[in-house]
């Protein structure tokens, strides 16, 4: 196993947090290995990113979105997967990293958003199901997923330091630091990460393309200069590269760098409680060749692109109370510009010509209020998009000019233990960057869709018994197909889809856990009569917990059914289906020390049984030379991994 030398100081650094005082805080998280994520809201989840979980995370936002019931994952590789909620992805599942939108440059969709995320670097992951909110930008089809950094003010001079190291099977490393220094007038806070891994086997034995190696580092700098008062700047600079196996070239390179400024004033008057107003900037450089991670094929010229985008955008809110009204209302912009260059060996030296670029502008207000002795929240949105194609792609048209409306309202009811709920709600998209590129010139212009769903569920708290059932039926109107069968690629279809989550745990003994998860997704193309593509078929998760608060054990079953609906050559902008695909069943195990209040050491074996398998929705396999081809990108096989974490 190589492990990178630099990061060595790491481990020494954890260690030594032990003997940094006898009153140190404990971890956050409520278990040793988490193995299933509750629901505590509705149709709201938010957890602890940097909790040791099973199956462990890639090391990037997509694999630890899949931990949580409703989401999987669209493979291509060891890491930079494709996040699908409730079977719905891309421009339909907001992805927001400390408040800005992060998007990626690959017109293939070889990095997606949640590529430059790694987990560890946040504070707290935060899931909207469905279109359920309207403060997370507009277009929430499917959802929303927000990473958020939450540095909490000192009261006296201090520090604090969260880290960890990680190491695995296929020479997988992994480290963080996160070390905030600060007083009561402000603090500064440096993040820095790691990780890689070569390239895995699946379980029958087969090499699988996909090492990748990911840095990124973080400064924020934070001023307060009194409690109510608050002002943050921020820069995200990472550098990656990642190997795959479902196509024929390979990300050689993943640049990001990003900035940020928010400012905040809490307690202005009895009736506004806070004003925040942000701005960020993003710039992802993105290149992808066919030399410098795999063989160059013999006959083959040399063949690199290096598109890249930048993203500005800024947000003012305000936070008001009327009585038993709560309500934030606000305004927020963004402009999108991509721009391309290709070649060979002598990329670099081309100039990089755009293609396209989209403005947002948009007005919202959402908010909460007693009724009936239940809670009514609400929301209303919207939004003008302005899409250009540049004129240097030879396109007839320019522009698409697009006024979106999006709204929901959800009541709430508190019956002694349970909460049930019910909700409607209405989302408008644009079509995005990867969807109009789809369309050749001179075909019909695409229509925005709309999402029209209805959702209903409850949750229960008990004493030992505690769980969540969320259920949803939608219409999507003028559905963004992606149709590798048809002419133009991307065209307009209806859709219906229904399908629900649960989540329940049961503390059946002081030691003892009983948890498990299952989601399922049903989805029609009724304009083709066909089923809509890329839908999951079933799964479930089942997991039974030891924790005497010291020692833990844990073994979780997976399980997901085979899915015989499918429509061959149709889905998304990052995947189509390939075919029927059989179910399989993954059996993990999991263990841990606490160590101290400040010390924690997790390991585990996933995929026990070394199954051979992949999930329904992952990319078809590429002709690469030295590994052998497969008609799915299989999962990896049994994987051995040990993690210590450190905080104080």
């Amino acid at each position: 196993m190589n492990l990178n030398p630099l990061l060595l100081p790491v481990p020494l650094a954890l260690a030594a947090g032990s003997a940094m005082g006898a009153d140190l805080p404990e971890f956050h998280a409520d278990t040793i290995v988490v193995t299933a994520v509750r629901t505590e809201q509705p149709l709201r989840v938010e957890t602890d990113p940097r909790a040791p979980r099973q199956p462990v995370p890639a090391g990037d936002g997509a694999d630890l979105l899949k931990t949580i019931p409703g989401f999987d994952v669209v493979r291509k590789g060891g890491s930079s997967g494709d996040p699908l909620l409730r079977g719905l992805g891309g421009s339909r599942l907001n992805i927001l990293a400390n408040g800005g939108f992060v998007y990626g440059g690959c017109p293939g969709r070889m990095d997606p958003p949640t590529a430059y995320l790694f987990p560890d670097a946040y504070d707290k992951l935060v899931v909207i199901k469905g279109p359920q909110s309207v403060k997370y930008g507009g277009a929430l089809i499917a959802g929303a997923v927000s990473f958020e950094r939450r540095t909490r003010p000192f009261d006296a001079a201090g520090l604090r330091f969260d880290g960890s190291v990680l190491a695995g099977s296929a020479e997988r490393y992994d480290g963080y630091a996160d070390l905030t220094l600060g007083g009561p007038l402000g603090y500064l806070r440096l993040i820095d990460s790691h990780n890689q891994a070569g390239d895995y086997r699946d379980g029958d034995g087969r090499k699988v393309h996909s090492a990748y190696r990911r840095d990124s580092q973080s400064v924020v700098a934070g001023f307060t200069p009194g409690r109510d008062t608050t002002l943050e700047l921020s820069g995200d600079f990472g550098r990656g590269r990642a190997a795959y196996a479902d196509r024929m070239m390979d990300g050689s390179q993943f640049d990001r760098s990003a900035w940020g400024i928010k400012a905040e004033q809490r307690n202005l008057a009895p009736w506004l409680d806070a004003v925040r107003l942000a701005a960020n900037h993003s710039y992802a450089d993105h290149v992808m060749d066919n030399y410098s991670l795999r063989p160059l094929a013999p006959g083959r010229p040399p063949r690199a692109s290096n598109p890249d985008r930048n993203t500005d955008a800024a947000k003012l809110e305000a936070d008001l109370a009327f009585s038993d009204i709560d309500l934030t209302v606000g305004v927020d912009w963004q402009n999108d510009r991509h721009t391309s260059r290709a070649g060979g060996l002598d990329y670099a030296a081309q100039p990089r010509v755009a293609d396209q670029h989209l403005q947002r502008a948009g007005l919202y207000a959402e908010g909460s209020a007693p009724l009936y002795g239940g809670k009514l929240v609400a929301g209303w949105r919207h939004d003008r998009v302005r899409a250009y194609y540049d004129a240097a792609v030879g396109r007839g048209e320019q522009l698409q000019d697009y006024r979106l409306y999006s709204g929901f309202a959800r009541y709430e009811y508190k019956l002694g233990d349970w909460t049930p709920y019910a909700g409607v709600g209405v989302a408008e998209r644009a079509p995005d960057y990867w969807e109009r590129s789809y369309v050749a010139a001179g075909r019909p212009v695409l229509r925005p869709e709309r999402n029209t769903q209805l959702d209903f569920g409850a949750l229960y708290h008990g004493d030992k018994v505690s769980g969540s059932l969320s259920a949803y039926l939608g219409r999507i109107d003028d559905f963004l197909l992606v149709d590798r069968t048809a002419t133009q690629a991307t065209r307009n279809v209806q859709a219906v889809r229904y399908g629900l989550e649960a989540d329940a745990s049961w503390q059946f003994a002081p030691e003892w856990r009983l948890a498990g998860s299952a989601a399922y997704s049903w989805g029609a193309n009724t304009t083709d009569d066909r089923p809509l593509a890329q839908t999951p078929p079933l799964s479930a998760t089942l997991s039974l917990a030891w924790d005497n608060q010291t020692w833990a054990a844990a073994a979780v079953w997976r399980v997901a059914a085979g899915q015989d609906r499918y429509a061959v050559g149709q889905g998304n902008i990052a995947s189509q289906d390939l075919g029927p695909t059989p179910g399989f069943a993954v059996l993990s195990l999991n263990g841990g020390w606490r160590v101290s209040k400040a010390l924690k050491l997790t390991a585990g074996i996933d995929n026990l049984l070394n199954r051979g398998y992949a999930e329904h929705v992952s990319s078809g396999g590429a002709d690469v030379a030295g590994y052998q081809r497969a008609l799915r990108v299989n999962e990896p096989g049994r994987t051995l991994w040990m993690k210590l974490q450190a905080h104080w």
